[in-house]
């Protein structure tokens, strides 16, 4: 694996609302789409964050023991595809399943809306795509809006898996805790948008 750089807004290990499994789960930095309503908005300036190298990161993810795969979300993925697709190979010839979320639909991703794009996608076994639309938020499994699709590429990821996972989660302790997950599907669209 060459040393291509990933820009991160964070990332944490072991979660278990994600995907699947236990899983590692990296935050780009970076967004060009800034949907209304995102609840990462943080992640949306392409600023340096926490730059490592691709090579770094798959070290990191290895330094857990007994996770099945790796999670992308952000941000968008899709926008430092190049780096992502080197992790995500490495990762996934070591037996590791791969999720990425990205506000861009899989039709866009297979056009090349973004450059290496496709390069990426090939690395993924679990694609949820489109754009967060706030006025079409649900309660679904791995999804913010009903407009969002699950792609299941690979025979990796089934889709009775992302059944009954957890909605949100707390990982972490002290500062470094972060709660991760869907906190709109746990506790209802009209409760999360303080209209209840």
């Amino acid at each position: 694996m060459t040393d291509l750089l990933l820009n991160l807004a964070d990332a944490v290990a072991p979660s278990h609302a994600n995907g699947p499994g236990a899983r590692a789960v990296l935050w780009a930095q970076g967004c060009s789409l800034r949907c209304r309503g995102c609840h990462n908005p943080q992640t949306w300036a392409p600023a340096p964050r926490r730059v490592c190298t691709a090579h770094a990161a798959a070290s990191w993810v290895r330094s857990f023991r007994g996770l099945r795969g790796v999670t992308l979300s952000g941000g968008e993925p899709f926008e430092q595809a190049l780096g992502f697709a080197a992790l995500c190979r490495v990762l996934r010839a070591e037996g590791a399943d791969v999720i990425a979320f990205s506000g861009f639909s899989r039709e866009e991703i297979e056009g090349g809306v973004r450059p290496h794009a496709r390069a990426l996608l090939a690395e993924v076994d679990l694609l949820i795509d489109g754009r967060y639309e706030a006025d079409l938020a649900a309660r679904l499994p791995l999804r913010g809006s009903s407009n969002q699709r699950l792609h299941f590429l690979t025979n990796r990821i089934r889709p009775a898996e992302i059944e009954g996972l957890p909605a949100v989660e707390w990982i972490g302790k002290g500062e470094r805790a972060r709660v991760t997950g869907f906190a709109l599907r746990a506790l209802g669209p009209r409760t999360a948008e303080g209209r209840a």
